[in-house]
């Protein structure tokens, strides 16, 4: 671990391991929160986390504002998922009574994500929880204080999530493997590849690699993560995905590449909304793009954004002015109750006005 990260890392430590003693002299439970849209790093930092956070002796939760993705079954994490807005027995006692297994939530985490507004239907509970840790690294996160370990440098919430676990370990006086099980390991992984590339990104560091092999060492399976995560497709996606890519158009001299994918088109293949994770990144790899933005239609009219640049172009300042963000080379958002083709009309001239 670099010497920059060190005293976050200790300092966050401290603090989950003094939540962990305190929610459990209260009989309650930890929750965990990150962002809708999931994607590998948030469910891979938040799962590895509770994993961390079970194994020092706490009731952890993630706290899950959507279904897990099918190309994350294969992680195995739905005994540490909670989704707190179906229709079940269990979410029902807690939408009425606040508890889980009868017990009260007491304390927030909250990964890859910094506010309740990103957090979807989940946000109302973080924001009703007075104590709170936050672990991130997207740089349009502003706000310090103690509670708070934000490192934009960093490659993931993943890697951040790993430093802690090691210093969790540390203080405690285990063995890394005692506090980071194959499971934790496995997920912190997912983290780690997805949000540098299979660390091909410029944000992929000496300290990453190191993490990384460390992870390895403990139990996670980097060409099993790699290959459920970025490799293996059901043949509706393949062909949805193969539609999406015919359907690109190039502007400002071929370094804008963007696309719409309406909902009519999920619906054609049989594909899920994540029938075109893989689209943004390919159209980026062109020669010559600077920029590329994907825009999807769900089938609840909300329209998701993502966005991928090169040198120059910041994707996350993009991405606030429809009230997303991200990190600079990455990003998205999400817009409710406006048109796809005025939408896509509104977004093109709004990157063509800064290329």
């Amino acid at each position: 671990m670099k010497d920059y990260y060190t005293e976050g890392a200790t300092r966050t430590a401290s603090n989950l391991i003094q939540a962990v003693s305190d929610v459990n002299a209260k009989n309650g439970v930890i929750l965990i929160f990150l962002h809708k849209s999931v994607d590998g790093d948030c469910i891979g930092s938040a799962c590895g986390l509770c994993s961390v956070l079970r194994s020092i002796g706490a009731d952890a939760y993630v706290m899950m504002p959507e279904e897990l993705p099918e190309n994350m079954n294969f992680l195995n994490v739905g005994d540490l998922l909670f989704h707190p807005l179906g229709d079940t027995p269990e979410a029902k006692e807690f939408a009425s009574a606040g508890t889980i297994d009868g017990k009260p939530y007491v304390f927030a985490v909250a990964v890859d994500c910094a506010e309740g507004a990103r957090m979807g239907g989940c946000g109302e509970i973080f924001d009703s929880c007075s104590s709170n840790i936050i672990i991130d690294h997207h740089a349009s996160v502003l706000t310090r204080a103690d509670n708070l370990w934000i490192v934009p440098e960093a490659s993931s919430a993943c890697e951040l999530c790993f430093y802690v676990s090691c210093k969790i370990a540390e203080i405690m006086g285990k063995e890394r493997s005692e506090v980071i099980a194959p499971l934790a390991a496995r997920c912190l992984m997912a983290g780690m590849v997805t949000d540098t590339g299979r660390f091909t990104y410029k944000n992929t560091h000496s300290e990453t690699l190191t993490s990384a092999g460390e992870l390895m060492e403990l139990g996670a399976d980097v060409s099993s993560v790699c290959y459920n995560l970025f490799d293996r497709k059901k043949k509706a996606k393949f062909m949805l995905s193969a539609e999406a890519r015919s359907r690109v158009e190039f502007y400002a001299d071929g370094r804008f590449a963007f696309v719409t994918v309406p909902y009519e088109l999920f619906v054609k293949h049989g594909a899920g909304p994540d029938g075109v994770d893989d689209v943004v990144s390919s159209m980026r790899d062109i020669d010559g793009v600077e920029v590329a933005i994907v825009l999807r239609e769900l089938e609840s009219g909300e329209i998701r954004a993502n966005i991928r640049s090169q040198d120059y172009f910041d994707s996350a300042a993009f991405a606030e002015i429809y009230g997303g963000g991200g990190h600079v080379r990455a990003s998205g958002f999400t817009v409710r109750g406006r048109d796809l083709n005025e939408l896509a009309e509104d977004v093109k001239a709004n990157v063509l006005g800064r290329l």
